[in-house]
């Protein structure tokens, strides 16, 4: 039979066609996909939804046959109904593409949650590894004529785990991410000794030093508590990494990677967000690509004065981003917010650089940057205050009409 092809992509989107035999197993890496989840109080539903079809595309069109999914699967640890029912729609069509899935719960997930009815889940080929009450077993994975040797940890929350190993000398040892992840991967290798030789992967849900984060995810810890070093996954020959949002090697190693979010959830995410594609042959990992992920839409940071954003043409190109608007008037504008989304849509950051502006607006000339929102987004950021959630679609429509009559009534 005539070898298949996939194709390679390197940090920088250059694509070129790598050919192989059947004989291999091909896996997808990716995590972070925090469904339910908001871009500044705007709903990604039908985003998050877009990206979740086009991975199952993707596990067809690659003959994919397991996708890890390396934590933080929602974004809250009680997740609205809709984003539960978001996930159960998407397993069902990658187990009908064909592929089998394995995920672990992050900082935002619940994993007593996650992991309900686990067993019952691996019999139709989703494997939940929730449980962070006990040393990781070594997941033993065949497919494509290969095998692979999976050690999935579940992020170890360092006061609710079991007690730590003792120090060589017999006393207790901090009760740190570095340390409680030490322990888990530890009693992971020695387990991998005893099965016959095979590639093995480590999947994580942490902060690995060298790292570069940006401003959607929530910390681990406190005072840098969180953060571990890459020396604690050696002797795995690929690791599996979710928490950050940048997609992103550790020290140049592609076998040690963050797959990255699969869509932007800050201004600090203008990176190219992909997926990565691992291909198993003859026994050893012989392959690891990047695909771009071509859904979401794209943010970016804008400054200037009002004027200049709304006129200038060079600005064109970005009426269909997220923006978020940087303004450096000397002087408060009026309905910045309402202005710039007439040119900007999906406008929904403004603020000052300006002290005296920003002093004005905060009533404090020591602040140099004041947000501005509009009428509506203060509506509903008092409403999420008040009932402890997001306001549903028609809540939304409804305060946004309700401000709009107010506005015209004003206005006349």
């Amino acid at each position: 039979m005539a070898p298949k092809c996939v194709l390679e992509v390197s940090d920088i989107p250059l694509w070129h066609p790598i050919c192989m035999s059947d004989a291999a197993m091909r896996i997808i890496h990716t995590s972070d996909w925090h469904l339910g989840r908001r871009f500044e109080r705007e709903s990604l539903d039908d985003t998050q939804r877009a990206f979740l079809e086009w991975l199952t595309g993707q596990i067809v069109e690659h003959q994919v046959h397991l996708v890890i999914v390396a934590g933080d699967i929602y974004d809250r640890s009680l997740p609205a109904e809709d984003a539960v029912t978001l996930l159960d729609e998407a397993l069902d069509a990658m187990s009908g593409a064909g592929a089998e899935l394995l995920l672990i719960p992050g900082n935002h997930d619940s994993a007593r949650r996650l992991g309900f009815g686990a067993r019952r889940q691996a019999l139709s080929g989703v494997h939940v590894f929730a449980d962070d009450q006990k040393p990781p077993a070594p997941w033993v994975f065949e497919a494509g004529g290969e095998q692979i040797a999976v050690v999935a940890v579940p992020f170890l929350e360092p006061l609710t785990t079991p007690p730590l190993i003792p120090a060589p000398d017999g006393s207790p040892r901090p009760r740190t991410h570095q340390n409680v992840l030490s322990d888990a991967l530890d009693a992971g290798r020695e387990a991998l000794r005893k099965l016959p030789p095979m590639p093995s992967i480590a999947v994580a849900h942490a902060y690995v030093i060298g790292a570069t984060p940006s401003d959607s995810e929530k910390a681990l810890g406190v005072g840098g508590a969180e953060a571990v070093s890459s020396d604690t996954f050696a002797g795995f020959d690929y690791v599996a990494l979710g928490h950050l949002h940048r997609p992103q090697t550790i020290g140049g190693n592609d076998r040690m990677a963050y797959s990255g979010s699969p869509l932007p959830y800050s201004f600090s995410e203008e990176q190219q967000k992909s997926i990565r594609l691992l291909v198993v042959a003859e026994g050893t990992i012989v392959e690891v690509n990047q695909i771009p992920i071509p859904i979401g839409r794209p943010v970016v940071t804008l400054e200037g004065t009002l004027a200049d954003l709304l006129a200038n043409p060079e600005y064109e190109t970005y009426t269909t981003y997220w923006v978020a608007a940087r303004l450096t008037d000397e002087t408060v504008q009026v309905q910045p917010m309402e202005r710039l989304r007439e040119r900007f849509p999906h406008a929904v950051s403004v603020r000052y650089t300006n002290s005296w502006a920003a002093g004005t607006m905060s009533g404090s000339a020591d602040s140099q940057l004041v947000e501005v929102r509009s009428t509506g987004d203060v509506v509903l950021s008092f409403l999420a205050e008040l009932y402890g959630r997001e306001a549903e679609s028609w809540e939304r429509d409804l305060v946004n009409e309700a401000v709009s009559i107010a506005h015209q009534e004003r206005e006349q």
